[in-house]
Order: structure tokens, then C-alpha cells, then sequence
């Protein structure tokens, strides 16, 4: 079992780094436009710099829910990778036996 959770746990990463790797890859080349346009001076640099700092916040939290759902999806692979076929034991409602 602990093979299986590290197998679980090295794909879990991967698939959050080729989501986040996508979402970078998407977004970076408006990123660094917005970048470079912040670093001009000229009068729209304010608005740049605001969009910029929007943007880079928009990513983070676009990163951090492609995480959750990859951690999600670990979890739940896992867990149906290492649930067994058969069906648990019923227990006894009652713990102790009493005599009456």
C-alpha cells in the first residue's frame, strides 16, 4: 500500500505541474506585455501596474484551484485504488452481550 500511495502522490504532482505549467502558458505572454507596459513612463503605467497586479492575483488563484482539484483527485484515486473488492464485515450493533 505505501507503494501505491507514493505512485498516487508522484502523479498527483505531476498533473498539478502540467495544469499550472498550461495556465502559465496561457497567460504569461499578457503577463510580461503587462510587465513591460508598467515599467514605461508614460501615463498609462498606473493602470498597467493595477491590471498587472490583478492579473498575477487571477493566476495564484487559478494555480491554487487546479491544486485542490488535483489534490482532490489523488485522494479519491487513492482511496478507490486501495478500497478492497470485497465488502467489509457487518458489525454487531451491539458491543457487549448481555445475559437476560
Amino acid at each position: 500500500m505505501f507503494a501505491t500511495g507514493c505512485l498516487m502522490s508522484a502523479a498527483t504532482a505531476f498533473r498539478t505541474g502540467v495544469g499550472c505549467l498550461e495556465l502559465w502558458y496561457e497567460r504569461a505572454p499578457s503577463l510580461l506585455a503587462l510587465g513591460v507596459e508598467s515599467w514605461d513612463a508614460t501615463e498609462s503605467a498606473g493602470r498597467a501596474q493595477a491590471e498587472f497586479r490583478d492579473e498575477l492575483i487571477a493566476m495564484a488563484r487559478s494555480s491554487s484551484e487546479i491544486a485542490l482539484r488535483e489534490l482532490r483527485r489523488g485522494v479519491d484515486d487513492l482511496d478507490s485504488f486501495t478500497r478492497p473488492d470485497e465488502e467489509p464485515a457487518r458489525q454487531d450493533s451491539r458491543l457487549c452481550k448481555t445475559k437476560q
